[in-house]
């Protein structure tokens, strides 16, 4: 088999589906995401129907391109926020995804979910009776000015309440994101966001750092006032104090901005992180599959015509298509957000190459400068890599 077969046979089997859920109640001051405020029922039910359509597609003309849909490991609805969707409409999708494709018995299955959706067990209980056995839950701080100023419509209380009753109903696996950087922010918040999420039953937490995106609430407040932005010395030493607390709780740095009780890490975002196939729907939602990254228009009107008419298979949302030259860079720059580095026998059976040949130079410098590790065997990044991991990440590009 040569060296392209093989990868063609690696990415022509997939287990994993992402749904976008495109709705928000109103955007938050931070996001330039596609979403839509203030949906009816109606537009509700026309995107679960159009979702159904799209799955139907999706197997269809998998098949005919010789690709394997396998009983589904992972399912990740992501948004938006998906929790704002009526919950019969998501039951009814996930037991579509069970007759379509099957879901494997110990499939992880994730609703992204804000705190307010979730203001009673009997609402925690609706959403693990509809399929999910994983939440997401949108709590970014514990602080309630940082919150109002975020444009999040949750308070501190509300976020402890939902978790609380999410646990109560059932779901064993919660995960909660907290994020660094926000304006007016201060060490002190995020201690007090640690000591809060210690009183939770969390089994993961992810830890990003705020990105400031053109046209957004906060990008006019930073081109106004951007002493009231942490700098960047400030915002690591925020990341730092987060990763040693959970560490010493005994969750695992697993990936970059992710921490995890064992055997508790985001099954599907590792999808990603490996760059393994995936399948996905709705509006904005990207695919990769079979060497091609495809994207879906982010618009509710376009994405429903052209479902309805293309498919989601159609030419005109390849966005990218990867050669194995390529192949071979990003699973050295995604490999290298896990902190389990990247494992030269795994690279040589995906690729057919040695990665300590093909990137000989790039590695011998990173390792100068101190932002790699390499044994012989594995390439990680250092502690000084991971607060410069786009440094990193720009010599595999």
């Amino acid at each position: 088999m040569s060296e392209a077969e093989r990868a063609n046979s690696l990415t022509k089997v997939v287990s994993s589906l992402y749904i976008h859920v495109p709705f928000c109640q109103r955007k938050c001051h931070y996001c330039d995401f596609y979403s839509i405020s203030s949906a009816d029922y109606e537009t509700y039910r026309s995107w679960h129907e159009t979702i159904v359509l799209e799955l139907q597609r999706l197997a269809s003309e998998a098949e005919a391109a010789g690709v394997e849909i396998q009983p589904l490991k992972t399912i990740y609805y992501g948004g938006g926020t998906p929790s704002l969707v009526p919950v019969k409409f998501l039951a009814e999708e996930l037991d579509f995804c069970r007759n379509l494709f099957a879901i494997a018995p110990d499939a992880e299955i994730t609703l992204e979910a804000n705190p307010e959706q979730i203001s009673s067990e009997k609402a925690a209980v609706a959403f693990l009776e509809a399929g999910f056995n994983r939440l997401s839950v949108g709590l970014q701080s514990a602080t309630d000015s940082l919150l109002e100023l975020m444009g999040r419509h949750h308070s501190r209380e509300d976020a402890f309440q939902a978790i609380n009753f999410a646990h109560k109903a059932g779901f064993n696996n919660i995960s909660a994101d907290l994020m660094t950087g926000l304006p007016d922010a201060t060490l002190s918040d995020i201690d007090d966001a640690l000591d809060f999420i210690s009183t939770l039953p969390l089994t993961h937490v992810s830890c990003y750092a705020l990105d400031v995106p053109d046209g957004t609430v906060f990008a006019k407040m930073l081109a106004r006032d951007a002493a009231r932005f942490p700098d960047d010395a400030g915002e690591r030493q925020m990341f730092h104090r987060i990763r040693d607390v959970l560490i010493a709780r005994g969750f695992q740095h697993y990936e970059i901005s992710n921490f995890a009780l064992d055997s508790f890490q985001s099954q599907h975002n590792l999808v990603y992180w490996r760059a393994e196939p995936y399948l996905a729907a709705g509006p904005a939602a990207s695919s990769y599959l079979a060497g091609i990254r495809r994207n879906n228009p982010a618009s509710l009107a376009i994405w429903k015509e052209s479902v309805a008419t293309e498919g989601p298979y159609s030419e005109a949302n390849i966005c990218e298509i990867v050669s194995e030259e390529e192949a071979a860079k990003e699973t050295m720059l995604l490999g290298l957000r896990l902190l389990e580095g990247v494992k030269a026998k795994e690279f040589q059976e995906r690729h057919g190459k040695d990665y300590r040949l093909l990137f000989a130079s790039e590695i011998a410098e990173l390792s100068r400068k101190g932002l790699l590790s390499f044994d012989g065997e594995t390439v990680r990044l250092t502690r000084e890599g991971e607060d410069f991991c786009n440094v990193v990440f720009r010599e595999f590009v």
